[in-house]
This record gives C-alpha cells, structure tokens and sequence, in this order.
C-alpha cells in the first residue's frame, strides 16, 4: 500500500472583504460613508489602499477594520480539507531564463449542498464566498521512524469559484493566484525613491505601495545598485502608477537576472544572480522518474543578442555573437533588451555574452522530471522539502542521465484519492560551467581561495579551473557580471 501524507487545506472565508459593497446596502443618500455589506458596524468604512494579513504562520490576524487579504485560518468553516477531492498546485517557470510565473492551485471540492456556491444564500459561510481570500495548503508527513514534520506546499489566494451543481458532479473548483495576482493588477505610485538605490530596495519599495508589508512576509536581497528616480515622467513609466507592479518588478530584473517568487510558505523572495551559483545540491533523485523528459531542441539556440542602455541623447548598444553556434545551428537572435538600469556600455555587453552562452546549445538534457512522490519515505520527504531555486542531483538510467546537478525551476503537485496518489513534476535546467562564480566584491575578494564546490569546468570569462586558485577582480568596477 502506498505511503501517504496528511494534507491541511485551508482557506480564509471569514476574513472581512471590507473592499467589498452593494449600492442597496450602502447609504449612498446619507452623509455616512460607504458601508461595506460583510461589515460589523453600519457607517464605518471608507475606501483606501489594500493591506494585507499577517504571516500564514500562526500569527494573530490583522487588526479589525483594516481591509485585508488574508486571515488567520481560524474561522469555523475555513478547513475545507474533509470536502477535498483533489488539488493541483504549479509554481515556478519552464527554463532557467523566463521570469517566474504566478504560482497557482485548483482545489476541488465535493460540494452536494452549495456550500461554496458563491451565489448560495443559505450556505452557512454566505455571503463570504468571494474572492482574494487567502489560501493555505500544507502537508505533514512521519517517516517510518521518524518525527512528524510540517511542509508547505502552497499560499496563495482565490482568483476565482466555479460551482457546479451537476447531480452527477456536485462540487465547486477554487481557482488559485499568489501574490503576482495582485502585483499585475495594481499600477502603483511609489512616494519616493531617487539617486542611489538597489534592485532589491526598489522591489521592496513596489512591495510597500501594494500593502506587502510585513516583514516576515519578505525575504529580499540588495542586489545591484542602480540609479534610478522614482516616481519617474519618462518612458519607463515605473513608479508614476502607469505600471503595474509586477512589469516593474520584472523590468528590474530583466538586466540583474535574479529570481522573484513567493515560496510556498508565503514569503516573497528575492534572490540576486549570484545566489544560484552560491548553491550545493540539497537531495539526490536516482531512478524515481515515471516520466522524464531529455530533449533537445533547435528552437532553444540563440546565439546572438543585443543589449542597449537607455540614456539621455540615445542609448548605448551592444552585440555579442558566438560564431561557433552560429555556423553549427542557424543565425538566431535573442529579444533585444533595452533597459534604464544598465549603468554603462560595458555592462550592455557583458549581459549579451552571457544571455548568448547560456543558449548558445541545444537545451539541457532533462527539461522535466515526473515521478510519484509517496513510493517511499525518503522520495516523499525530498519531495515536499523542496523550493524553487534549489539544486538536486538527479541520475535516471531510463533517461540515460547520468549523476547530474539542475536547478528546480518549477514545481507541480497533483493530490488526489485522499492523498493515497501525490504526483509530482520538477522543470529541471541543467547546472552550467558557463554559470558565473567569480562575484567580486558581492561574495569573494581579490585573492580570496576558490574551494572546489565554486570551480568550473573551464577558463570562460577568466574564471579558475582548479581549486585553490584565487578570485578574480572585475575588470571594471561597474561590471554586471563579475565572472
């Protein structure tokens, strides 16, 4: 018999929607303010910026009148775990050079009397059933021997409820977003954030202007630095509330190539280019796959690209080619990339060589991994352990993939059957010796001993090759990529 988890989910039904209105209910004749419908006391309410709950973790909710996203997952009907049929959760992105995606979940739920019917008034969570509640879902799971241990596996909120009251279906589907869903609707006006600043202050600072406040809700980097005035007149638009959040978040990180994702926890993170090849391998995966994927494809090469920085009186633009890769596969150009945050031509060039060498082959042997998770303790321990971002060993002789690092890219769980059936699916890019592990003045100083675990492959970029060599210094102190 297969092994299996204890899956909790949870969604905050009964926090106060005070966002929420109806013309009949709200005295729009009188001299009172706007009345939220959900709300306790008639004539109290009057609009204002979003803010959000407090940390998904046991922590008191938000004081009341606040109007908040979330809650505490205390409220008598927010377990809706003994009417789960099934769950699906996807987070991530599906190569290593896309941004991240919005983490999203379907929970279906078997629902014979309307009880989640958005439009049931006689259901006894009426009238809460609304969207932008907060969800929750988490595993717990005793290893033969071992203790119990809670993971989370997703935090997010409802997008969207779908009831159908189908006499031979009978349940209600809740859609899912995390936080993106909310960065990509909001265009917010940053107060003030001018001269010297870094990637990571200025993502706090769109964090801020949305209601993402509470610090143990973030976990961001510094990152580069970066000149920037914001809220800003020009083109870029970022900050003057004619952006969204999340373009503005994405356009940052389009020239620093971190990664910005909220974990499955809840926490938004912010990590900087170099955190990745910082990285040890954290689990090793040895012929577990159902289903793997090795592939290879002309439609992944590119081996030209070109870079501008955007400056007063024109930009500065730079082009890398790889010859090699071009006489081998094709001419194929990369989207050109014009960005306000490169601080010199030299950095424009230095991010097209490297956007160049990390396509310049056919794509990585393993694209995906799929495998059923609860076959044994320590595949299902692996498996809920796992975040986005974290480097594994995998070597899977049906694939003919011998012991190899990648990167977790996404992550996918499918839940069904009571939790007797956990199949899950990592989106793998390969660990590059072409990945930069010199870091300058962010990690190593000029001199510093490389150990063995930060050694590549090869002299690209003029990195060592055998441990024991020293660090390199930049060339330039405004280098982007210090390899």
């Amino acid at each position: 018999m297969p092994i299996a988890a204890t899956y909790e989910v949870s969604i905050a039904w009964e926090a106060v929607p005070d966002s929420a209105f109806v013309l009949d209910a709200s005295q729009l004749d009188s001299a009172k303010q706007l009345t939220s419908q959900y709300s306790g006391t008639v004539g109290l309410f009057e609009f204002g910026y979003s803010t959000f709950a407090a940390p998904p973790a046991a922590v008191p909710p938000a004081t009341a009148g606040t109007d908040v996203f979330g809650g505490d997952f205390a409220g008598l009907f927010d377990s809706v775990t003994n009417d789960v049929k099934s769950f699906t959760v996807t987070r991530g992105r599906t190569a290593n050079l896309d941004t991240m995606g919005a983490g999203e979940a379907t929970i279906v739920l078997h629902d014979p009397t309307g009880k989640y019917n958005p439009l049931n008034a006689a259901s006894p969570i009426a009238p809460f059933v609304v969207p932008g509640r907060a969800v929750r879902i988490a595993a717990s799971y005793t290893p033969s021997g071992g203790a119990k241990t809670t993971y989370p596996v997703y935090y997010g909120f409802v997008r969207s409820i779908e009831h159908n009251p189908s006499p031979t279906v009978k349940e209600t589907r809740v859609i899912c977003q995390d936080l993106f869903m909310f960065l990509s609707r909001a265009k917010p006006l940053i107060s003030n954030l001018a001269g010297a600043a870094t990637t990571g202050r200025a993502i706090g600072a769109v964090l801020d202007a949305i209601g993402w406040t509470v610090a143990a809700q973030r976990n961001l980097a510094t990152g580069d630095s970066i000149s920037i005035t914001w809220p800003s007149a020009d083109v870029t638009g970022d900050g003057n509330g004619s952006t969204t959040a999340l373009d503005s978040i994405q356009k940052l990180l389009l020239t620093e190539r971190g990664e910005f994702f909220q974990q499955a926890n809840g926490v938004v993170r912010y990590a900087d280019r170099y955190a990745r090849a910082k990285r040890v391998s954290v689990a090793t995966l040895t012929n577990v796959s159902a289903e793997s994927a090795p592939a290879t494809d002309l439609t992944t090469v590119v081996n030209k690209a070109t870079v501008s920085q955007q400056v007063s009186g024109g930009p500065y633009t730079k082009t890398y080619t790889d010859a090699v890769s071009v006489s081998n596969y094709g001419m194929s150009d990369s989207q050109a990339i014009s960005s306000y945050y490169l601080n010199s031509a030299d950095q424009c060039l230095q991010l097209a060589t490297w956007l160049v060498k990390q396509q310049a082959l056919p794509s990585s042997p393993v694209r995906s991994l799929a495998y059923t998770a609860n076959k044994s303790d320590a595949l299902m321990v692996n498996t809920l352990s796992r975040e986005l971002g974290d480097r594994i060993t995998v070597a899977d002789s049906a694939s003919g993939v011998t012991s190899q690092d990648f990167y977790v890219e996404g992550i996918k769980h499918e839940v069904s059957n009571g939790g007797l059936k956990h199949q899950s699916t990592f989106a793998l890019s390969k660990v590059s010796s072409l990945a930069p592990i010199i870091f300058g003045a962010s990690s190593y100083t000029a001199g510093q001993v490389i150990p063995a675990s930060r050694v590549r492959t090869n002299g690209e970029f003029g990195s060592p090759t055998v441990q024991g060599s020293t660090a390199d210094t930049p060339s330039t102190s405004s280098n982007v990529f210090a390899y």
